[in-house]
């Protein structure tokens, strides 16, 4: 059973060129701290409740199309990993998160809504699960009679959609 999360979807093409071109290179390279703030312009609309704090680039990547780097943003005290590629020679760039940030409050609404008879969930206490597709995140079902089952949620895309995997 799969359903759509309130999601985190990023993939938006940045205009700016973030190429720095050193003198007689054959390959430009993209600048760093150029490709930061694009990356940070771009993603800081797409992360409703969280505050970017800071955004690091890797050095020496080849303004070549399809060429892909990561660049990690911390937000909120969550690390996140975008997926950046080089569109063409001058530097342009799209942006793709490699990770689901999904709220809490809705993973355990999903959990609550997918449930057979009403239960209390509990899907720990950090206000946001960041996990790439394919990973799992654990749940509590506690139900009015007492009892407590366990409840695997599998992450199946970036967009925040999940899965039940298994209850026990």
């Amino acid at each position: 059973m799969v359903r759509r999360l309130v999601t985190l979807v990023v993939t938006l093409a940045v205009g700016a060129a973030v190429v720095a071109a050193p003198a007689g290179a054959a390959t430009p390279e993209l600048d760093a701290r150029r490709l930061a703030r694009a990356v940070r312009t771009t993603v800081t609309p797409q992360l409703p409740g969280l505050t970017v704090t800071r955004v690091t680039c890797p050095k020496h990547v080849k303004a070549r199309p399809g060429n892909t780097a990561v660049c990690e943003v911390t937000a909120s005290g969550l690390l996140l990993q975008m997926l950046v590629t080089t569109t063409d020679r001058r530097g342009s760039v799209t942006v793709a998160s490699t990770q689901a940030v999904i709220p809490t409050a809705k993973a355990v609404a999903f959990v609550q809504n997918n449930a057979t008879v009403p239960a209390t969930v509990d899907c720990g206490p950090a206000e946001w699960i960041v996990r790439p597709p394919g990973q799992t995140f654990a749940c509590t079902a506690t139900f009015a009679e007492g009892r407590v089952q366990q409840v695997l949620v599998t992450v199946t895309d970036v967009a925040g959609n999940v899965a039940i995997s298994s209850v026990t």
